[in-house]
């Protein structure tokens, strides 16, 4: 049996499907103690989570994460890595 239900949000037009899923019980139990907590429903955290697997992270925006990380080790650091490899292989492989 398939459910098909249709909202109508600010003129926008939004078609839902009803999806069985088979997880473990004690994982449901505690997915419903989280959307309860966050005030939220257990299908619109799987909806999102779906969402979040679907949406490739714009990894140019200056708001993604690993831009935060931009600047937390020094340039000589890096370089200095770079060359402690450098030696590390030429050492590796010259024998």
């Amino acid at each position: 049996m398939n459910i098909t239900r249709i909202f109508e949000y600010s003129n926008t037009r939004v078609m839902t499907t009803k999806l069985t899923l088979t997880i473990e019980k004690a994982i449901i139990e505690q997915a419903k103690e989280y959307a309860l907590q966050s005030g939220t429903s257990l299908s619109k955290l799987t909806e999102n989570f779906f969402k979040s697997l679907t949406q490739t992270p714009n990894i140019q925006s200056m708001e993604h994460p690993v831009w935060q990380l931009k600047g937390s080790i020094p340039a000589t650091a890096i370089e200095n890595i770079q060359q402690d490899y450098a030696t590390f292989l030429l050492e590796k492989y010259s024998k």
